[in-house]
């Protein structure tokens, strides 16, 4: 299947052994810094090479260095490029109208200007975009330009930019993808996995998934890493996973290492049933509380001084990233006295944040932070005397520092210490130790101590040689990315702007790449348009919405989420994207049941009283209804209804062993009443409960309603 859709309609050798020939790699070796269709070409020609190679097909290959050469894309058709001496003066026109020299600084100068918003009006700054793109881009995305293409493609998917127009974006991410193109082989890869706008195709979404990944792009690597660590419609293989995690990681370590502490702040909203003023807080839109701080500050707080200058720093809760800002908070607490105020200050100085860099300075507010036994204050001392930064290099102080900060609970300090003793800085090596300080920083969600330990766990130091393990923190680390900003646009699309489907998109993406909350995330979206019935209006690309929300819950279950496990087993109860199996439901209840949740628990009991995939037994119901009470005290009411169906059933099931009523049940009455509270060979224990409970309720008002006007006379 995969060979018949990757065929090139070029000449040239077959392949006939598992290792790709020279010729199929001859166009990378001539252009080796080409840009555009040239460079996309040889990729596209490596990757399928390779990837055809490993399948064992036998297909002709394009030679790579034929300038007529042509990529063909799956329907036999060349990739449209508009040509001729009228679209060459246009285009010409335009770049010299831009003061650019050609069609890749335009695209690079547009994409940059569309990045940067102008004023606070959302709406006016997207249609400022889409005239922006209709302008410069459209004409150059005509011309051939795939970069461009791609941009207009997810304008027209997301519907913000532009308006939505899946089948439009579709074809363009075609065009594009037949060229090489990594971006576009990644949504598209995306789209056929959960079958938005294309047909639902996971061999086809894997394929794309490859050739994106050849390219370096990070959201098909996070793709394949996902799919080959849980065998996700792939065969299971750690090794490949952590192949394919081990570049993503090495991205956030760099970034991490280039931001000097200026660490990304990723929002990780969950999407609830809840009210959506309580959803839209838990983003960021949190505006009276940021005032209240800032009253706070100007009244002299240091605690909100403190806080307001850790959220400029990072740029967190609403607040935009401003280290002048910061500065000025952290002066004004330092000046009260505050020594996590001076390790904050010393460390923008140390490492030039916000102001010129001055170890001197540095070094006056480190050592007044650490006088008072400031954590933070200590290990910055530690790291001036482990560098020699305004003072001798000593690795003796150096480590005197970091183990008093370390003793704290200081992350950084315990990374730090770990780097020395595993590389052996100014004491013996001990891999042992350096396991030890770097496990002590990753629980504190230590960024670098993470991928140190993934590092160390796949090569057996310090520690057995684990895979499993190493994937896992390179997991950790590879979801620390600039990428993960599309949780909190997510959450936005979702809550605040009314968009479910430009939600889900933006939650696809990370879902594909395994991140947990974007999976669940997705699963809420999809779930919520199904129950309540609007799935074919809301989500109208999607090929099927239950068989969406399905697959997300499972992947969200399968690490870890007690609330997805619990909605899988509702999908298999009511047969939603999938057929009635009340057998499978009741495993996940089970499993979620092992993490104390009382939903769960309730469901059980439910089941064991109704001989749902279970023997009817009145006792493990009752057990069952009683440990969901005992889990959550909100379960208490649902339980004594339930308690009271139970008893109703349990006294009805005893009544009907009577001798007067066995003779009963021979009568033509039994007949008539069975007929109507019977459905098949079932009783319909509801009705009955109802009609058993019904009489009592009358009495009880009847009898109050006396007492009443007794009381009154």
């Amino acid at each position: 299947q995969l060979c018949n859709r990757w065929l090139l309609n070029t000449e040239g050798a077959s392949l006939s052994s598992s290792r790709p020939t020279k010729s199929h790699f001859r166009c990378a070796r001539q252009v080796p810094h080409s840009t555009g269709p040239a460079r996309g070409m040889c990729l596209s020609l490596r990757a399928t090479a390779t990837l055809l190679a490993l399948l064992g097909c036998a297909v002709p290959l394009a030679h790579a260095d034929d300038p007529d050469g042509e990529v063909v894309s799956g329907e036999g058709q060349p990739a449209p490029v508009e040509t001729g001496p009228d679209a060459d003066e246009s285009i010409a026109r335009l770049l010299a109208s831009q003061g650019v020299a050609n069609a890749d600084e335009l695209f690079d100068k547009t994409m940059s200007t569309m990045s940067t918003p102008v004023g606070p009006r959302l709406h006016a700054n997207r249609a400022r975009r889409g005239a922006l793109i209709m302008t410069l881009l459209a004409p150059i995305a005509e011309a051939g330009h795939h970069g461009a293409q791609v941009a207009i493609a997810r304008a027209h998917l997301h519907g913000d930019d532009l308006r939505r127009d899946v089948p439009a974006a579709v074809a363009l991410l075609r065009s594009a993808a037949d060229a090489g193109h990594d971006e576009a082989q990644q949504v598209l890869g995306m789209l056929h996995a959960l079958g938005i706008g294309v047909p639902l195709d996971p061999a086809l979404a894997v394929t794309h998934y490859y050739f994106a990944a050849e390219g370096g792009n990070t959201a098909a690597q996070l793709a394949l890493a996902y799919r080959y660590l849980h065998g996700v419609d792939t065969p299971k293989s750690c090794q490949k996973a952590v192949m394919y995690y081990n570049p993503v990681a090495e991205k956030v370590v760099a970034a991490a290492q280039k931001s000097g502490g200026r660490g990304l702040i990723i929002e990780k909203a969950r999407l609830t049933d809840g009210p959506a003023r309580a959803s839209r807080r838990l983003l960021g839109d949190e505006d009276d509380i940021i005032q209240y701080y800032q009253y706070s500050a100007d009244k002299g707080s240091v605690d909100a001084q403190l806080t307001l200058g850790q959220l400029s720093f990072h740029g967190a809760r609403g607040m935009p990233a401003d280290p002048a800002v910061a500065l000025s908070y952290y002066s004004r607490a330092a000046d009260a006295g505050e020594p996590a105020a001076h390790a904050h200050l010393g460390h923008m100085y140390a490492q030039g944040i916000g102001v010129e860099q001055d170890d001197e300075t540095a070094l006056k507010h480190f050592r007044l932070g650490a006088a008072r036994s400031n954590p933070a204050a200590q290990n910055g001392l530690g790291y001036m005397y482990m560098h020699g930064y305004g003072v001798e290099v000593s690795h003796a102080k150096a480590l005197e520092h970091f183990r008093a900060a370390a003793q704290n609970g200081n992350a950084e300090a315990q990374f730090n210490l770990g780097a020395m003793y595993i590389s052996g800085t100014g004491i013996k090596k001990a891999y042992d130790k350096a396991l030890h300080y770097f496990t002590l920083a990753a629980h504190q969600g230590h960024t670098l101590a993470l991928y140190n330990l993934g590092q160390m766990h796949l090569n057996g130091l310090g520690a057995p040689r684990s895979c499993p393990a190493a994937a896992q923190f390179l997991k950790a680390v590879a979801e620390r990315g600039e990428w993960g900003a599309d949780l909190e646009k997510g959450h936005r699309a979702f809550s605040a702007e009314a968009d479910p489907f430009r939600a889900l998109l933006l939650y696809a993406g990370l879902a594909e790449g395994g991140f947990e909350v974007a999976q669940a995330n997705a699963a809420h979206i999809a779930d919520s348009a199904v129950r309540r019935g609007v799935e074919h209006s809301e989500l109208q690309p999607v090929t099927d919405a239950k068989a969406l929300a399905l697959d997300m819950f499972a992947r969200a279950a399968q690490q870890g989420n007690v609330e997805a496990r619990i909605k899988l087993g509702d999908y298999h109860f009511y047969g939603l994207g999938t057929r009635v199996d009340a057998e499978s439901a009741v495993g996940h209840y089970r499993t979620a049941s092992e993490s104390q949740n009382a939903q769960a628990m309730f469901n059980l009991a439910y089941m064991h009283a109704h001989g749902l995939g279970l023997p009817r037994d009145f006792h493990l119901a009752k057990r069952h209804y009683d440990m969901a009470m005992d889990a959550s005290t909100e379960a208490v009411l649902p339980v004594r209804i339930a308690l009271v169906e139970l008893y109703g059933m349990q006294l009805i099931e005893d009544m009907l062993q009577w001798p007067a009523v066995q003779r009963l049940r021979d009568s033509a009455v039994w007949t008539q009443v069975a007929t109507s509270l019977m459905h098949g060979d079932e009783w319909q224990w509801d009705t009955i409960a109802i009609v058993v409970i019904s009489p009592l309720l009358l009495m009880v008002a009847v009898i109050r309603r006396q007492r009443a006007m007794l009381r009154r006379e």
